[in-house]
């Protein structure tokens, strides 16, 4: 039974891990799978796979419920909408980023639902059969979870689209020691971080103020020109460099159209950490 269960593993904790939205909790559940597979009659499971990814989905069910205290009964938290929503699929890329930023806001079973579906190809009849529900609510619990996640990743996309037009400008203003629209682009309390190799001997790391980061910005203006707007982590920031060269790159953090806080990162072994698209 050890080598049936093992040739699952991979395929068990990557469904847990996407239910859960915790590696840790879903190690968990993996390990309690094993162990309710062990202690069963293996001549009465007529198809392995189908059997564990059941009880791990449950098990999840279980520790879901325990976190959150929702109701049990699945049919009652399935839509009201229409139902012909399963064949539109997300992308597997943006399924992984949106789902984890609204996994919080669905209930367990939207996010089994939604999970063992659009994320595992699962014919919505046997999802219906692990949640214990009917297939139409099955279609409307993952139908709900989509819609929430399309929303929110759309409202992702516009703020990168604004945050983009920000930095533009904040470049633009840099390059041409703009003073005024620096100001007006940098809030109150703006904070500059900087590594010391972009810095001249005896400077600070840290600056706070928009008065003091606009005039220290100011200094940056020759290095702007080898400059230009690029996604560091997949947000809009800045790359300095000629070439495939990156000499630095600036982080920056926006919030209400205004600039906060943003670190000019230049030490080979930070750059490294980040991922930088020009």
């Amino acid at each position: 039974m050890l080598a049936m269960f093992e040739r699952e593993r991979v395929q068990l904790l990557s469904l847990t891990s996407r239910i859960l939205g915790s590696h840790a909790d879903a190690q968990d559940v993996v390990q309690e799978t094993w162990i309710r597979f062990a202690a069963a009659n293996a001549s009465e499971i007529r198809h392995v796979p189908a059997w564990l990814t059941t009880v791990a989905t449950r098990i999840c069910l279980d520790v879901l419920r325990r976190q959150r205290e929702v109701p049990a009964n699945v049919q009652s938290l399935a839509d009201d909408g229409e139902d012909g929503l399963e064949d539109t699929v997300l992308l597997a890329d943006e399924l992984s980023e949106a789902f984890s930023i609204v996994l919080g806001e669905l209930t367990p079973p939207q996010r089994v639902a939604f999970v063992l579906h659009d994320a595992f190809g699962m014919p919505f009849d046997e999802v219906a059969r692990i949640l214990g529900t009917t297939e139409g609510s099955a279609k409307k619990l993952a139908s709900r979870a989509r819609a929430r996640v399309r929303n929110r990743s759309a409202r992702r996309e516009s703020a990168t689209a604004e945050a983009r037009a920000v930095v533009e400008a904040f470049l633009r203003a840099t390059r041409e020691g703009d003073t005024e629209t620096l100001l007006s682009l940098l809030h109150p309390d703006v904070v500059r971080t900087a590594d010391p190799q972009v810095l001249a001997p005896g400077s600070a790391q840290r600056i706070e103020g928009v008065e003091t980061v606009a005039a220290q910005t100011r200094l940056f203006r020759a290095s702007a020109r080898h400059a230009s707007v690029g996604l560091i982590d997949g947000r809009p920031g800045i790359v300095v460099g000629d070439g495939d060269r990156i000499a630095a790159v600036l982080v920056i953090r926006i919030e209400e159209h205004r600039i906060v806080h943003y670190d000019v990162v230049a030490d080979p072994r930070r750059l490294a950490l980040l991922e930088v698209q020009r």
